[in-house]
């Protein structure tokens, strides 16, 4: 099964990541409660989990960020480690997924698997004036 090379932030070095279309199995209602009842019931920035409003479980890091240990068949660490996985609000997460988006996404243009070619952008340019007819004596000619 041919993964994707994802690179690791803080080493630079290139590792073999999740294949692009894999998912992870869904939590189970006993494991969300396990996690919540892990965090005490707030976020990690000790904001109080708000259920009415939508609390929503965060693969930290992004599982798209992860090695993949081919013999599982599951990322390193595991993708449904409950340690490594942070029940967050709606708006908390929704404020940190565009971050994890971001840097997955460089990690696709650097291994050049966007599926598009960058162009190069042109500068637009502008006529050379003609010396023999300058501005001033054109509507005269």
């Amino acid at each position: 099964m041919a993964g994707r090379i994802a690179t690791l932030a803080d080493h630079g070095a290139q590792v073999l990541g999740p294949p692009e279309n894999w998912r992870p199995r869904a939590l189970s209602i006993r494991e969300k409660l396990e996690i919540v009842v892990r965090q005490g019931g707030k976020e990690p920035s000790g904001a109080r989990l708000n259920p009415l409003d939508g609390v929503q479980f965060d693969h930290d890091p992004a599982l798209q960020r992860r090695r993949w240990n081919a013999e599982a068949q599951d990322t390193i660490p595991p993708s449904c480690g409950l340690e490594h996985i942070v029940a967050l609000n709606k708006p908390t997460h929704g404020a940190k997924t565009p971050h994890d988006q971001r840097e997955i996404a460089k990690t696709k243009r650097l291994e050049g698997r966007t599926g598009q070619k960058k162009n190069k952008r042109k500068i637009p340019s502008q006529k050379m004036q003609s010396r023999k007819f300058p501005k001033a004596n054109r509507g005269s000619r």
